[in-house]
């Protein structure tokens, strides 16, 4: 005879094996750190998300910013940066390519 408890943790087990899943799953590409851009720059992160505007819904892919855009956009906001420093910036924040 199986104790009832042993039950509950069979269960348990499972719907965390599954959330796990789910979860990893989940974890797929995250975008550019804009952080990491925004630091290369010299510019507020602020800055540069209202210059990048809204990210892309679930499942779309993003298209790739223009770098002279996003400069003259944070030089209307009182950022002057060039489209050389924003392009490397975003160089540098390029995901790796997949294999």
């Amino acid at each position: 005879m199986y104790h009832p408890l042993s039950y509950v943790s069979v269960i348990c087990l499972g719907g965390l094996m599954l959330f796990g899943t789910v979860a990893q799953a989940q974890t797929g590409h995250r975008g550019p750190d804009l952080g990491k851009i925004a630091s290369e720059i010299g510019i507020p992160q602020s800055a540069l998300q209202s210059c990048l505007g809204d990210r892309p819904k679930p499942g779309k892919r993003p298209e790739r910013p223009d770098a002279g855009i996003i400069a003259s956009c944070l030089s209307k906001a009182g950022h002057p940066s060039t489209t050389q420093a924003v392009e490397k910036a975003l160089a540098a924040a390029a995901p790796t390519p997949r294999r």
